[in-house]
């Protein structure tokens, strides 16, 4: 892979990723997080009392604003680590309502580069769309994130556009951030050799490539145009146009989407929009990416959904897609069908089956550990339930277990932890799961129907079924030769 040789480093900058690991985790715990994290009880007894001694020795008393204290670290650190403030920010149930909201900051209300700068940029990229198709242009800034800000202009045809631009030097800064991502996941598989089932490094590799394919803005639009078609026929979720006469790499100019944050519930309500319809939405959209299409969206925090005036769901950033093929989609829905109906001895027979697990495992011991990590989530509290939480329980198994850790998994589960936090935000008494069983039922179902099999079949080998007439007509020209 590409980009493993891309982020692989010198051994002499072994010594300073240390010492700046160090001033890091410092950094961080100084923001007073540990308090946090303790008092809301995420952790099991061993690790809270870690966190306590960590947090006496190295905390911060001072307790207020951890959250906005937190993102002012992060930022200082490098884009890449605001992606990952930007994914705490959704875990409200892990840091509370009130530090997620100070995290808020992240998704899209960043200091932005200086107005003069954007037009340079924009001006380089495509000088036509200022001099001779924009009627009017914004220099200050609707958005600015980890990596682009975004302005607003009105084209000459009155329609009302989104521009949105890379800030500079950008892959220098993120490429620099994920290289250290690197080391130090390569350094805990050289101290701690056990956890090297855990796929850490290469973990590291997959969201570096979908986070570098980022700062591609025609992959960004491409991606955009293939949500797009996917949902051509959905009534309450569309896709941005995208102005691709103007999109370059570092530039992406689609329709201006004026609506509301599906988080900023005051507005919604004031708009008398319907919650519990938006959580319906938003879940089934959820499940068509993932199952239907193998292609869902990789970066669902709230500031990258928004609700237009008639109710429907808008994406409107593209930079981090995900894919999953059929068959990791099969085993993903049997996976979460199994662990809703706490059939855990099927749970453990389709990892099996899989090739996950390692030769002589006690699949009835992995049931009971699947059990006993799975009951104290699955009997919580409805709105409470987090499968994604779980499914990271289930890896925390895999040293004792020999469990084969699937890479491919990783950006979903990121992806549905902030679907999850969203759903919980907007609307706590919805279980997006329990929304989608009977939907990922009904999909199980029409995947291993064989009048279904056989029909897609038939279709991918389309091309070379139509030439077996002429094949046989050959073979025939043949035969009558001799």
């Amino acid at each position: 892979m590409q980009i493993k040789r891309n982020l692989e480093y010198p051994s002499w900058k072994t010594p300073f990723f240390f010492i700046k690991s160090l001033i890091i985790f410092i950094k961080i715990i100084r923001t007073g997080i540990l308090n946090v994290l303790i008092i809301n009880k995420f952790f099991n007894k061993q690790i809270e009392l870690i966190l306590k001694v960590l947090n006496f020795v190295f905390g911060n008393n001072n307790q207020k604003e951890i959250g906005k204290k937190l993102s002012n670290v992060l930022i200082n650190l490098g884009p890449g680590y605001i992606k990952f403030g930007q994914a705490l920010s959704t875990r409200p149930d892990i840091l509370g309502k009130k530090t997620c909201n100070e995290l808020s900051i992240l998704q899209g209300k960043l200091k932005p580069f200086s107005n003069s700068i954007a037009k340079k940029i924009i001006q380089a990229e495509n000088d036509n769309l200022l001099q001779e198709n924009l009627a009017s242009f914004d220099e200050n800034p609707i958005a600015s994130a980890s990596v682009a800000q975004v302005h607003t202009g009105i084209l000459k045809n009155g329609q009302k556009v989104a521009i949105k631009i890379l800030k500079p030097n950008i892959y220098k800064e993120l490429f620099r951030d994920f290289t250290f991502f690197y080391w130090a996941t390569k350094f805990f598989e050289f101290c701690i050799p056990s956890i090297k089932r855990l796929k850490l490094s290469k973990n590291v590799e997959v969201l570096s490539e979908v986070s570098l394919n980022e700062l591609d803005l025609t992959l960004e639009a491409s991606a955009a145009d293939e949500l797009a078609e996917n949902f051509k026929d959905h009534p309450n979720y569309r896709v941005p146009k995208i102005y691709w006469e103007f999109t370059t790499k570092n530039m992406l100019v689609l329709e201006f989407i004026d609506g509301i944050r599906i988080d900023d519930l005051e507005s919604l309500d004031a708009s008398k929009h319907n919650i519990k319809n938006i959580t319906e939405i938003g879940t089934e959209v959820f499940f068509l990416q993932v199952f239907r299409d193998g292609f869902f969206h990789g970066d669902m925090h709230p500031g990258n959904i928004l609700i237009d005036k008639k109710g429907s769901l808008i994406p409107i950033d593209f930079g981090i897609m995900g894919r999953l093929s059929n068959k990791d989609r099969q085993f993903l829905a049997l996976l979460l069908t199994y662990l809703l109906n706490k059939n855990y001895n099927k749970v453990v027979e389709i990892h099996d089956e899989a090739n996950m697990l390692g030769k002589d495992i006690s699949h009835y011991h992995l049931s009971q550990a699947i059990r006993a990590i799975s009951t104290p989530i699955l009997n919580k509290p409805i709105g409470e339930v987090s499968l994604a939480k779980l499914l990271g329980q289930i890896l925390s198994l895999s040293k004792k277990f020999n469990i084969e850790v699937q890479p491919q998994f990783t950006l979903l589960q990121k992806t549905m932890l902030m679907a999850e936090g969203t759903t919980r935000q907007i609307n706590p008494d919805i279980n997006m799961w329990e929304l989608s069983r009977p939907l990922i039922d009904k999909w199980i179902t029409d995947t291993h129907d064989p009048f279904k099999v056989l029909e897609e079949w038939f279709h991918k080998n389309k091309i070379a079924l139509l030439k077996i007439p002429e094949i046989i007509s050959k073979v025939d020209e043949i035969l009558s030769k001799k």
